[in-house]
């Protein structure tokens, strides 16, 4: 008898392991018992928990439309299959019409649990990847001291991103880890944490998607809390103190910021003997590899081009664009007839297409000779599809065919802005009030690639010849062949090759390579001074002396004589305020420090507002790139500007 008071005294004092509740998510439109939409749920669901149960997430899709449903569902990768794939039935049974949850026959609906997610809906939430409802639960809502909290916040951030690196770049898409805490007069403790995407996802989708998530954690999460869980339709992260919540053994299987004081003197010893060993191999293996590179066509060799294509449809079937045949853009071109050449990119001639049912499309046609690879190809791809924005050009689709690369995107009419600014008899038509209007659309497409999309990118190629112009001259960003994912907490990075345009590259990127969101402020800076003038950057010359645009504004805006600047086609139909205001935010854009201009969200601040005070403008940065000879530049287009791409970020 004493023993089992005792048991009981234990078990009633014990702290039970913080457990992540359910949480259900629906919209008002419902569908009917036993309709095709149900049968199609059923069907789907039936499939795609039987596929959890081994792979621990699925996802696809069932029926055609208007009852077409799209499903995702994922088990905790430490869970056991038939016991997730149990959960995952009593949760669709009672979304299914049991009138056991209040979601019950909504169409769109998620059910969220510490073990499952799940998400099923008449919408194609799988084409853009999206984790959408996301559920952010404390889990521990018990607090580390307010002194240590900022401390705390930045070490689960720490493993978070580790666990969120490890999950993205393997093929389970998860993983777990542990990081070690300790404050003044505290004792020592763990931290757990846990990543997991659908299995589905490429590495940089996953990545991406656990980024949001962890950026959702800061934003809805006080400081200090010693748990929490954030689950999404796609991806999941979650975080205890002290409690490992994952039923995993075996430290390979364990990410872990554990210092491992007393290997510290072999791995030295290890890495310095190593490095002695393969120096001299590496130098040779380095001769050898030159002596290839220069026999091999810029162009990837095609004889593996069926399986990357066989592994591109698969990575991007969800995505909401097409994979067209050549011969369909063969046919949409009159076989790439010069008639119908729209333009010369960085890469090739763009072409106008159009397909059997009249719609009319530009062809992007990657040149033989191009420097943009397959790398190059898929990533604009990849990047564009993850992006929806008004001032953003949209995919279509793209074409392989043997060593053909194209891209198709809509077609606008009124192709791109250099064509306006930089033609004598076709820039009076682009008056002053639509030129600001089309710099405002430029400022928001460029404040939603940095600050409002799912992921932060940076363009590295922003010039007037990349911004398009629909029928209603509404500008959009195109050509993202060069753009670069950004990690969001980051401020800069060293780019390994350097890619741009002369006239238009940050002076730290020429020069270090240094790359960051301030890189494509400069860039739109140097726009707007062309869209205001009238003139080109590269080449710019007045009273027959070769000057530096930004020189040039920079000599006009300190003797007051800003009105001298601005295109000389607008005659009297501006405000001068206006101007002021325009051409300052340009200079303040080419600073030659990065921390002197301002980001994207100032810039639309500013341009949207009439009482903003702004700083005087210093003397701008030159944007002409000094190249040693000994630098490695490949010309990609002699067309009004020159696209270059270096071997290194100096």
């Amino acid at each position: 008898m004493s023993n089992l008071l005792a048991l009981a005294i234990l078990l009633l004092s014990s702290t039970p392991a913080p457990t992540a509740g359910d949480q259900s998510f629906c919209n008002d439109a419902p569908y009917k018992r036993d309709s095709i939409y149900m049968s199609n749920l059923r069907s789907l669901a039936g499939a795609l928990i039987g596929d959890a149960a081994r792979l621990h997430s699925a996802t696809g899709a069932a029926g055609k439309d208007p009852d077409r449903v799209y499903g995702a569902v994922l088990c905790r990768a430490d869970s056991a299959g038939a016991d997730c794939a149990r959960r995952l039935r009593d949760a669709l049974a009672a979304i299914d019409g049991d009138g056991r949850s209040p979601c019950a026959l909504h169409r769109d609906v998620a059910v969220y649990s510490e073990l499952y997610q799940l998400r099923f809906s008449d919408r194609n939430f799988l084409a853009n990847f999206s984790n959408a409802p996301e559920w952010v639960d404390v889990t521990n809502p018990d607090l580390v001291p307010l002194a240590v909290a900022a401390q705390f916040d930045e070490r689960v951030m720490e493993l978070l991103g580790a666990v969120a690196d490890a999950a993205a770049g393997r093929p389970g898409r998860w993983a777990v880890g542990e990081a070690p805490w300790s404050s003044s007069g505290d004792r020592d403790r763990t931290v757990y944490g846990l990543a997991q995407c659908t299995w589905d996802m490429p590495p940089d989708h996953c990545r991406a998607c656990l980024g949001g998530v962890m950026a959702e954690r800061r934003r809805k999460i006080g400081s200090g809390k010693m748990g929490t869980a954030v689950f999404g339709a796609r991806c999941t992260l979650r975080y205890e103190m002290d409690v490992q919540f994952f039923n995993v053994t075996g430290n390979s299987k364990m990410v872990s910021l554990r210092k491992k004081k007393d290997r510290a003197f072999f791995i030295i010893a290890t890495a310095y003997t190593s490095a002695v060993l393969c120096t001299r191999l590496f130098f040779w293996l380095l001769s050898v590899w030159r002596k290839q590179k220069r026999k091999m066509d810029l162009t990837e060799e095609p004889q593996n081009m069926d399986e990357i294509l066989r592994l591109w449809r698969i990575e991007d079937a969800s995505l909401e664009f097409s994979f067209y045949d050549f011969s369909q853009i063969a046919d949409a071109t009159d076989n790439f007839s010069p008639k119908n050449i729209l333009g010369e990119g960085g890469f090739g001639p763009v072409y106008k297409g159009v397909f059997p049912d009249g719609q009319e499309v530009a062809i992007k046609r990657l040149s033989a000779r191009s420097r943009q690879g397959l790398i190059e190809f898929k990533n604009e791809i990849q990047i564009i599809a993850k992006l929806q924005h008004k001032n953003l050009v949209r995919l279509l689709g793209y074409c392989i065919h043997e060593e053909e690369k194209m891209l198709i995107y809509e077609y606008l009419t009124n192709k791109s802005l250099d064509h306006f600014i930089f033609d004598p008899i076709r820039q009076a038509s682009l008056k002053w009030k639509r030129r600001i209007k089309i710099v405002d659309g430029i400022a928001q497409g460029l404040l939603y690639l940095h600050n409002l999309s799912r992921i932060r990118i940076i363009h590295r190629d922003l010039k007037a010849s990349n911004i398009l112009l629909d029928s209603d001259l509404n500008p959009k960003i195109s050509d993202f062949g060069m753009a670069r994912i950004f990690p969001s907490d980051a401020t800069q990075a060293t780019a390994s090759r350097l890619v741009g345009t002369y006239g238009y590259m940050a002076p730290e990127y020429v020069s270090d390579g240094l790359l960051s969101i301030k890189s494509d402020v400069f860039s739109f800076g140097v726009l707007l001074l062309e869209i205001i003038s009238g003139k080109r950057s590269s080449g710019f010359q007045h009273n027959g002396e070769f000057y530096n645009l930004l020189e040039y504004a920079w000599e006009l805006w300190k003797d007051r004589r800003s009105n001298e600047f601005i295109d000389q086609s607008f005659g009297d139909d501006y405000e001068m305020e206006e101007l002021m205001k325009y051409l300052a935010v340009a200079l303040l854009c080419v600073q030659e420090k990065t921390i002197d201009r301002p980001t994207m969200p100032d810039v639309v601040a500013i341009l949207s507002s009439d009482g903003i005070t702004l700083t005087e403008p210093k003397q701008p940065a030159y944007s002409y790139a000094k190249l040693d000879v000994s630098v490695n530049v490949a010309v990609l287009s002699s067309r009004n500007d020159v696209t270059i791409t270096t071997t290194n970020g100096r």
